[in-house]
């Protein structure tokens, strides 16, 4: 079995990582509710430093942070995205889908 080396900075920003992706998890149910102007969507992405973008009828953002990546992968390059479901108006119509991932794994 491979097993990879993490020193504690390594792991130190896995943990970070894996508690923003929770926070963002919990803050995202809490305020972008069904019917959330907007207006509010979009501060709460740049709130995240999350960039933002419209793409139909779906905000999305993603942003590339360094982590601490588990054997299988090439670096510890990841990435936290938050998707939104948008009505016409732009208002939230579903529940908001946080994500959060390693990018060159196996």
């Amino acid at each position: 079995m491979f097993y990879r080396y993490h020193s504690a900075a390594c792991k130190q920003r896995g943990e970070a990582l894996f508690m923003r992706g929770e926070k963002l998890k919990r803050d995202a149910r809490e305020r972008l509710r069904v019917g959330t102007p907007k207006e509010d969507v979009i501060r709460f992405f740049k709130e995240n430093d999350l960039p933002v973008a419209l793409y139909g009828d779906e905000y999305d953002g993603t942003m590339k942070i360094d982590g601490c990546a588990p054997a299988g992968c090439g670096s510890d390059a990841a990435f936290i995205s938050l998707e939104v479901k948008a009505d016409s108006t732009g208002a939230v119509a579903g529940e908001p889908f946080v994500q959060a991932g390693y990018t060159n794994c196996l």
